[in-house]
């Protein structure tokens, strides 16, 4: 087992299975479903990330854009990322 994994008192399935639904829900959603603190959604999600992403993958990356229109309330928003 990894030693990021040992510090948390979740199992690895599902530390991804939370990090896996923060890519398609939002954080209150993930909270909702899973009855865990937002906190502690995004302390899974950092250790998921620096586990499973190589760092070298973003080495040539010069420039990011990120768009985020809300084309209603409610949270219904279109996210552009170049």
């Amino acid at each position: 087992m990894h030693d990021r994994y040992r510090k948390s008192r979740f199992t690895r399935d599902f530390e991804h299975l939370v990090a896996g639904s923060t890519a398609k829900m939002d954080k209150t959603t993930v909270t909702k479903l899973t009855r865990i603190a937002q906190k502690t959604v995004g302390t899974i999600c950092e250790r998921v990330v620096a586990k499973e992403i190589d760092p070298k993958r973003l080495e040539k990356l010069s420039i990011i854009g990120v768009d985020e229109i809300a084309y209603r309330k409610y949270h219904k928003y279109i996210t552009q990322v170049i």
